[in-house]
């Protein structure tokens, strides 16, 4: 049977003192590597909160929500290693490893790619047509696919993996990936795809914004809601539709109390004043556009400029730090691309919500995560979900895993999920 937790349960146990409801909540969400949930089972048996004091128990607990990424937990686990024996330090070891083979989806380390074959090219793309109703209520919005491309390259099984807003765009969207088309290759290959659906001027992110605050979503997900933290990731892939700047991740950066949509306006465009340029570069502007600083600098050595610093960029100036880039094989005639550059916390992306929500229980979360994430299909295989079984089993077919691949679709069949009878029959 699928594991069924709930943060929410949990929390509201947890604050009315029914420590007997919270821990086996606390408990439910260990398997999906919830490192609140594992710390708060921590402070439970520090504090003997419900159970029976236990210090190595709480310590294991701790140290475990350390490795799985909770921060700020380093000098509480270290202080609390300083007051122990050897021989206790020694049980706490022994329980860590036993509570670390409760946890299905370990720490993320990587985002795997599903098919790292060369894959033939499509040679046409239909364009999607905009809903009418849609259109006449201003809404924008994107779906997310993957889909089976048979030997002849022709799109087959068509499978949403998300959407937003729900079902709006879908129909559409799906009608147009059918007609698309692949080179011949002879073999069948599995594409994922996005279509973004907005009318002029772009995705409205101040719209977006009041969303958000209407909603209480940044505050529902700082919370654990979740229900707010599947919904932000959402809005936060929206935002990025259409976003002209560079949004980089600090995995370092803390979760800021505020959530500022500015960096995902459009600012004014800059231009550069010199030429010759080749290569990435993140720089540093005074306010009349000289850069005073090469904060990062990959020149390639075919090009005429080798160093930045006092070259101008021109234009408007609304922001410090701009990104510079021109690859080699782009003409010579065409101007490096200048674009803003942002250094954010993770809680601007919206997989950290969506990772947060998969791991506070959310099925639909942990549906999405596994289309990027080996953790989650992972853990969804080992839960039977017939969508991940289809899926999965698909890829192993291709890759030539033969039995292991009919095995899931024929799972994935018994539990009636369609795709995976047209799967399996395009694949044989």
């Amino acid at each position: 049977m699928p594991l069924l937790a709930d943060w929410n349960t949990a929390m509201t146990a947890y604050d009315k003192q029914d420590y007997a409801v919270a821990k086996t909540e606390f408990e439910r969400l260990v398997p999906f590597g919830n490192e609140e949930a594992i710390f708060n089972l921590g402070a439970m048996y520090h504090l003997g909160e419900g159970v029976p004091q236990d210090s190595i128990l709480g310590l294991a607990h701790f140290m475990l929500a350390a490795e799985l990424g909770k921060p700020n937990i380093s000098h509480v686990v270290t202080g609390l290693q300083q007051n122990l024996t050897a021989s206790q330090l020694a049980l706490v070891d022994t329980q860590l490893q036993r509570i670390r083979q409760q946890v299905k989806v370990p720490m993320l380390t990587s985002i795997d790619d599903n098919d790292k074959t060369k894959a033939p090219q499509a040679v046409k793309r239909v364009q999607a047509k905009y809903p009418a109703a849609a259109a006449a209520k201003g809404q924008f919005g994107y779906v997310a696919m993957r889909f089976l491309v048979d030997g002849k390259g022709n799109v087959q099984t068509i499978n949403v993996v998300d959407s937003f807003p729900n079902n709006v765009f879908d129909r559409e969207a799906i009608r147009a990936v059918s007609r698309w088309k692949y080179e011949a290759s002879g073999k069948s290959h599995i594409f994922s795809a996005e279509l973004n659906f907005f009318l002029e001027g772009g995705v409205n992110v101040a719209k977006v914004d009041d969303l958000i605050q209407q909603h209480q979503l940044w505050q529902g997900a700082l919370i654990g809601s979740p229900q707010h933290q599947f919904m932000l990731g959402h809005l936060l892939r929206l935002v990025n539709i259409q976003n002209s700047n560079y949004i980089s991740i600090d995995r370092d950066m803390p979760i800021t109390a505020e959530l500022d949509l500015s960096v995902f306006k459009p600012l004014n465009k800059l231009e550069v004043d010199f030429s010759g340029f080749v290569g990435y570069a993140v720089v540093r502007i005074a306010d009349d556009g000289t850069i005073v600083e090469q904060i990062y600098a990959d020149i390639d050595p075919s090009s005429q400029v080798q160093n930045l610093l006092g070259l101008k960029l021109k234009g408007k100036i609304d922001h410090d730090v701009y990104q510079i880039m021109k690859y080699s094989h782009v003409s010579a005639h065409r101007a490096p691309w200048v674009s803003a550059s942002f250094k954010m916390p993770q809680s601007y992306s919206a997989r950290f919500w969506w990772d947060k929500a998969a791991k506070n229980g959310s099925k639909e979360a942990q549906r999405i995560m596994a289309a990027y994430d080996k953790r989650w299909e992972r853990y969804l295989l080992e839960q039977e979900d017939a969508e991940a079984m289809a899926w999965v089993g698909s890829r192993l077919l291709l890759e030539g895993q033969r039995a292991k691949g009919l095995a899931l679709l024929d799972a994935a069949i018994a539990k009636q999920y369609q795709p995976a009878k047209e799967l399996k029959k395009q694949l044989l």
